[in-house]
């Protein structure tokens, strides 16, 4: 249709050309005429000269835009063809080579010679001119030698036809290869064979005579396996006929699944390999019982009687496996451990989750960690932290079944893949076995350590939708059972009801904090000698537009298990910082904003950037700021919190340990951590009043800090009978609803300037 439509326009403007130039004579002999008619014709005898111009412009145009389709086309056509093909220019000024051919001459695409010396090589030529160019294309069965590496020569036959001239009368060329070595290859397998008839067993029997390969037949009506003699001593195993029993007994445990795998796809869909030659590549075990790497190529013909039958050459391809082990043990090898990493585990699980779906079996997916595992680098050293994990590894190796996978995941996390044999007990029953093992390893150096794990599960492929899928929920149940040490925790479909729950939070939050409906409460922290104000903490709330509340607890957890907790948490720095500065412009005394930050935002590198930020932009002093951290997260990387803590108190920041006491802290931690202010639990304030035990661990605590110059402050406080038994052990500060719970910013100002001059001291 497009060239029909330039064929019209062209015709037209032929037929507008041929009028033009008659109006043109006619005006030429009339020039005495009236003069108004003269005008017209030359008027339009200049249009019809602008329109003839514009035509060729358009003209070029069309067949420049041609061209380069073209061209486009015939690389694409090159780049897609599986042989060895190439698209080159008589003036060897370019050459497009494909795949296929870059590996046949085994060039490296950064250092391919330039056309000029390429073409001719890959022609058998020094040079190539006009001549050769014509015999190359009129000789189309000739066989061409050029050279592939420094001492070796490869064959191949090209086809040779011109497929494209552009404007500029470049001509361009296409040559199609047939690659000679696998021809000869095959030949060479199949140039000694007999048939004999065996009416016993009524087939047809073949016998090659091959030294470097093996054959291997199938009968697919008897699931009966013929090898040649050679395959026979190459694997150790003898016999007219094999079945796939006697083949998969050879099979290494971690290609079972693609072993069996491939023998259901052969039996049920084998029409799918008619004509087409397929490869297998697994380990067997050889003559010597070693395991090395073979590559079955086979291909299904159908025989003259009806049937099928699928043969090809079985080659040892361990020396060029090696060295792609070299390549894959920097890319999926631990470096610790020696053992896969979560790249490696990954490849394998999606394999894996494949045959699962044809085979119709099922895998335990297990995601293991140390428990308190930074405790030991903070305590041991690294290198003892180190040769733990290797020991760990060690314990989950020898619990790999029939065709099951171990890798290192992440730090002190890692993962098991195991055949699921009917067992609904098997993960918890391996779980328990590693975890006695471990526990076994305090000894030495880790000695009257505490050494537990644990661990989350899921089934494969009925826990998810994808491997990938099956491992996020067997680490959801894992972070579910974190709370208790040891926890062994499989997933449920409780559990993906939660995590769709979340899912939707999340997305409602991060809509929340698109539109600004997040906003700050207060609550008041009061010296227990003068009953003042001496500081706010700063809570994020949840405001939806009809004027409901989201409770933090609801959305503050699926927050921080994603970059959200980032958003908010740089919100409540900002405001904060910003509401603090308006109160002290409208003449509140100067009080001390204390914020929150999650893990994720206190171990990012420009956290320190942001809090000068928010002060800089609100003319906020430092020491007006306070940042609350966690126990459980200061101590996560001692090393790395000393360091931020430190940059944030060289910017005048204040800094304090928050529910102090619900971890596994010591207090020789408050030696090297540059705390301000230390937050007692309130689990402590709860039990103080008839726990003696409770009342010298506070009374201690507050002794330590006041001789470290760092404040003390308990949260929780409800009944005037707890803040006065903290004032009377020295603790300097309270927090808790017997003052005031967590208000509004217009509440809080109205507390405040109450507090000026109505305090209650307890």
């Amino acid at each position: 249709m497009k060239r029909l439509k330039q064929r019209l326009i062209y015709s037209i403007m032929v037929t507008f050309a041929i009028v033009t130039v008659l109006i043109i004579i006619y005006a030429f002999r009339h020039r005495d005429a009236d003069d108004l008619v003269y005008l017209i014709f030359n008027s339009y005898a200049l249009l019809a000269v602008l329109l003839s111009f514009l035509f060729v412009l358009y003209w070029q145009r069309v067949r420049r835009k041609r061209m380069i389709s073209e061209q486009k086309r015939l690389r694409h056509l090159v780049k897609n063809l599986t042989a060895p093909a190439m698209l080159w220019d008589d003036d060897l000024k370019s050459a497009e080579l494909n795949e296929a051919l870059m590996r046949a001459a085994e060039l490296d695409p950064e250092e391919m010679p330039a056309p000029k010396q390429l073409i001719p090589q890959l022609f058998g030529r020094e040079h190539i001119d006009d001549e050769a160019i014509r015999e190359i294309v009129l000789s189309k069965n000739q066989e061409y030698v050029f050279p592939v590496g420094e001492d070796r020569q490869r064959s191949m036959v090209w086809n040779t036809s011109a497929v494209h001239t552009d404007e500029e009368g470049l001509t361009y060329f296409l040559s199609i290869g047939v690659d000679l070595e696998n021809i000869r290859l095959m030949e060479s397998e199949l140039r000694s064979y007999s048939r004999r008839l065996a009416a016993s067993e009524n087939r047809n029997m073949l016998t090659m005579e091959l030294t470097d390969i093996g054959i291997l037949l199938i009968e697919l009506h008897t699931h009966k396996l013929y090898p040649s003699e050679k395959l026979q001593r190459m694997i150790g195993l003898s016999g007219e006929h094999w079945t796939a029993k006697d083949l998969r007994s050879l099979v290494y445990p971690m290609d079972l699944a693609l072993f069996d795998r491939h023998v259901k796809t052969i039996r049920n869909h084998v029409r799918d390999y008619m004509n087409t030659t397929q490869v297998l590549e697994l380990r067997l075990s050889g003559a010597d019982k070693r395991y090395r790497w073979y590559s079955y190529r086979f291909k299904a013909l159908q025989v003259a009687d009806g049937g099928v039958i699928i043969g090809g050459a079985v080659i040892d391809i361990s020396k060029e496996k090696e060295k792609d082990a070299q390549i894959e043990q920097i890319a999926y090898e631990d470096a610790v451990t020696a053992i896969p990493n979560r790249n490696r585990l990954m490849n394998v699980g999606e394999e894996l989750y494949l045959c699962t779906k044809e085979l119709d079996v099922s895998y335990w997916v297990i995601v293991m960690d140390i428990d308190r595992f930074h405790l030991i680098n903070d305590t041991c050293g690294y290198a003892n932290g180190n040769e733990l994990l290797k020991r760990f590894a060690r314990a989950l190796e020898k619990e790999l079944t029939e065709g099951g996978f171990g890798a290192r995941i992440s730090g002190d996390n890692f993962a098991l893949i195991l055949h699921d044999t009917g067992d609904e007990k098997l993960p918890v029953t391996v779980v328990k076995r590693i975890q006695k093992k471990l526990a076994a390893l305090a000894v030495g150096k880790f000695e009257n350590r505490s050494l537990t794990c644990s661990a989350g599960y899921a089934r494969m492929p009925h826990d998810g939708g994808s491997f990938e899928e099956v491992m996020e929920r067997a680490e959801f149940a894992l972070s579910t059972g974190k709370s208790v040490n040891g926890a062994v925790t499989g997933y449920t479909e409780q559990m993906h009801d939660t995590i769709i729950r979340e899912s939707n939070i999340e997305k409602e939050l991060r809509r929340a904090i698109e539109k600004n409906e997040l906003v700050l409460y207060y609550q008041p922290k009061i010296a227990l000698d003068s009953g003042a104000v001496i500081g706010l903490e700063a809570l994020v709330r949840w405001k939806k537009p009809d004027g409901t509340m989201v409770p933090p607890e609801v959305f503050i957890p699926v927050a921080e298990r994603t970059p959200l907790i980032m958003q908010i948490t740089r919100f409540v720095i900002r405001e904060a910082c910003r509401q603090a500065k308006e109160w002290q412009k409208k003449g509140l005394p100067e009080i001390v904003m204390s914020v929150n930050m999650s893990g994720m935002d206190f171990y990012q590198d420009n956290v320190c950037n942001v809090v000068a930020g928010a002060l800089k932009k609100n003319t906020l002093p430092p020491r007006f700021l306070e940042i609350e951290l966690t126990e459980s997260l200061a101590l996560k990387d001692i090393d790395l919190t000393v360091s931020r803590m430190k940059q944030l108190r060289v910017l005048g920041v204040q800094i304090a340990m928050d529910d102090f006491g619900t971890g596994y802290s010591s207090l020789s931690y408050l030696r090297s951590l540059p705390f301000t202010m230390l937050k007692l639990d309130r689990s402590f304030v709860m039990h103080m009043a008839d726990d003696l035990v409770v009342q010298e661990i506070v009374s201690s605590v507050v002794r330590i800090a006041k001789a470290k110059g760092i404040r003390t402050i308990a949260e929780g406080v409800e009944t005037p009978q707890q803040a006065q038994q903290l004032r009377l052990l020295g603790c300097d500060y309270v927090q808790g609803y017997l003052y005031g719970k967590p208000m509004s910013a217009e509440d809080t100002e109205a507390f405040i300037r109450r507090n000026q001059t109505e305090r209650k001291v307890y």
